[in-house]
């Protein structure tokens, strides 16, 4: 039994019936090498001998009256694998029937009375591959703790050693547990951290005042955005439960060397090309401003990290600078935000954003819902993530892991959310958000392969970058 941290209860507490918290992570395998398709059941038996490693995967949630904000990690005692697995069968082939399945599975919330997280194995894709599309809760799992959960599951090449056995709790222990749960025991386990938190507030107004002073004094607080800083936007319309999702790719070999070309890095150029594809996008909306848009993305505390649960981040926020023409402009003028703000965000620290998830509970979600379609003024216009991920392609076993992808959460005012991995010589990017905000996600992914193109042509014009290397590396 286990307190849920402040970060991960945030998490929790946000879900509502049509805010569903739980995030996509998606592998397209290639079984050509075996010879057949991958079954359910040797996912199940997969999954039976290493999924002890996981100890969330085989916990959930129990709240106590007086003590919601955060409730507790508890075994279950009736945990049964099968009931996270399931397998479905596209209706027809093409990228458009997947995109609907993923949109679906997006939507449907995780039962609250078992573990939150469940599998998907999909048959019917183009060429004979499947797809394993695995769904788990936030409250669970960030990016960085899901990215370190696939590689501990995969290998480096095919039959590559696979991960120490870490099989299933027997019934047994389970039961040794205490298959009647103490209300008890909980409730003087909240009330001892009740006790710690009163105690610790002094210090913590204290905490919240040195690092207030510390952003005062940040020398690159201008290129910043200030709290609730960005223009509403139509990317902001008031939506309801249902979500579309959209995938692509960038070439990571142009990224990096406009990156090197430009003195920024790889999430700068990402940015940058994110900038110009809401610029373009809001041309084709007549939203044109003077104004940049914002984004907001997370900053991990530690990327080193091997944990596979749990949140470790803290948010941080950019200028899109899409008022620029110029892309080569635009892309060093947001990648100087960028680098500011993840500049602040070290600088001011990670304590803080824990100490205030866990103090304020359920204050924040309940207010967000009531705010989310009328604030004249949001935190940002787009919600976007960049991890670094493996170089090489990733197998199971005989079975070769062809593309990694992950889907966020399209969460109100904010409802456009893209996540970008670098995996095997690509930026695999996922989008989600919901049919008000963005009608048409894939032409907005369309629009950033046209903004990488037009930055390496613009950087060619320039002398800065060789496009035919570009073009060698592609094929």
């Amino acid at each position: 039994m286990e307190r849920m941290s402040g970060p991960d209860a945030l998490m929790l507490n946000m879900e509502t019936a049509t805010t569903p918290m739980h995030t996509l992570k998606l592998g397209i395998l290639d079984t050509g090498r075996r010879g057949r398709p991958l079954g359910l059941d040797e996912i199940h038996t997969a999954l039976a001998m290493h999924l002890g490693a996981f100890p969330r995967a085989t916990q959930r949630v129990i709240s106590i009256r007086g003590h919601r904000a955060r409730p507790f990690w508890v075994t279950d005692n009736d945990f049964r694998l099968d009931r996270h697995l399931e397998e479905v069968t596209l209706e027809g082939p093409g990228d458009e029937h997947f995109d609907e399945l993923l949109a679906e599975l997006a939507t449907g919330r995780l039962p609250r009375d078992r573990p939150l997280w469940a599998l998907t194995l999909v048959h019917g894709l183009a060429d004979g591959r499947q797809a394993v599309v695995v769904r788990v809760h936030h409250a669970v799992a960030d990016g960085l703790a899901a990215l370190n959960c696939f590689l501990h599951a995969t290998s480096e090449s095919a039959g590559g050693p696979l991960p120490q056995r870490h099989p299933l709790p027997q019934p047994s222990s389970l039961i040794a547990d205490g298959r009647d749960l103490d209300h008890r025991q909980m409730r003087a386990m909240a009330r001892r951290d009740t006790l710690r938190l009163i105690a610790a507030l002094p210090s913590v107004v204290v905490g919240a005042a040195r690092t207030a002073r510390a952003a005062q004094r940040f020398d690159r607080r201008a290129l910043v955005p200030r709290f609730m800083g960005a223009q509403r936007t139509s990317l902001s319309t008031p939506s309801a439960h249902r979500r579309r999702c959209a995938r692509s790719v960038l070439r990571l070999a142009d990224v990096q060397r406009a990156a090197v070309a430009t003195g920024t890095t790889v999430n700068g150029v990402f940015h940058g090309i994110v900038a110009a594809a809401v610029r373009q996008e809001m041309i084709a909306r007549g939203e044109v401003s003077a104004r940049p848009a914002v984004a907001m993305f997370g900053v991990c505390r530690d990327l080193t990290s091997g944990r596979t649960e749990g949140n470790d981040l803290a948010t941080a926020a950019a200028y899109l600078h899409t008022e620029v023409a110029d892309p080569i402009e635009r892309m060093r003028l947001t990648a100087a935000s960028c680098s500011a703000s993840v500049a602040l965000r070290r600088a001011t620290g990670f304590e803080l954003t824990d100490q205030l998830a866990t103090y304020t509970g359920r204050l924040g979600p309940r207010a967000r819902p009531i705010a989310a379609p009328i604030a004249p003024r949001v935190m940002n216009n787009v919600t976007t993530a960049n991890m670094p991920g493996p170089r090489q392609p990733r197998w199971v076993g005989d079975i070769k892991v062809e593309s990694w992808t992950s889907f966020a959460l399209a969460i109100a005012p904010a409802d456009v959310n893209l996540t970008a991995y670098s995996y095997a010589g690509v930026l695999s990017l996922g989008l989600i958000t919901t049919p008000e905000s963005m009608p048409d996600p894939a032409r907005f992914l369309a629009r950033m392969s046209e903004a990488l193109d037009e930055l390496t042509e613009a950087l060619a014009a320039e002398g800065l970058m060789d496009t035919k290397a570009s073009r060698r590396d592609h094929i």
